[in-house]
């Protein structure tokens, strides 16, 4: 090959890896973009899931004191309280674990806490579990759920009936 087309030749493949390098060096700065963005997502939804785990608590904390409250002043009734979650409540964490644990018990007859906290966990991952032993033990005050034996569960009262209808 002569002189002159070998020039041709290189001025082409440098005009060739020019364009590509180009390419490639936007792809890298994409990648930047994209890596930047992520992170902020994650710090974002870092901070939200502390906020909603506070949030969580405070439900806890507030349900356990008026669970203490109507413990020491008997029990209330009224159109403010309901018997199964649902019924004239808004949706809060205690019905989320009320329903949560009926489906358990309604599938598997009976279960120990650790299985309704492991269920709990998987069908409410934004729900603190910590929460789960206080509202079992008052749905077996309610009656709603009764103890065969030491931590284990069985649908009662109510629940119970209507399983079997």
């Amino acid at each position: 090959m002569q002189l002159p087309a070998l020039h041709s030749m290189l001025h082409q493949a440098s005009e060739l890896a020019a364009t590509k390098n180009a390419s490639f060096e936007a792809v890298c700065r994409r990648e930047e973009d994209a890596e930047r963005v992520l992170a902020e997502v994650r710090a974002e939804k870092a901070v939200r899931a502390g906020s909603a785990q506070s949030a969580n608590e405070l439900v806890t904390a507030l349900q356990e004191k008026i669970q203490r409250h109507t413990a020491s002043t008997g029990p209330k009734t009224g159109p403010d309280t309901a018997e199964e979650p649902g019924h004239g409540d808004p949706p809060t964490v205690r019905a989320s674990i009320q329903r949560a644990t009926r489906e358990l018990l309604l599938e598997q007859g009976e279960a120990t806490t650790k299985e309704i906290r492991e269920h709990i966990e998987k069908v409410l991952p934004h729900v603190n579990v910590k929460s789960t032993s206080p509202e079992l033990t008052h749905l077996v005050k309610q009656g709603l759920l009764v103890r065969p034996r030491g931590g284990v569960y069985r649908l009662g009262g109510e629940w119970a009936r209507a399983e079997n209808r």
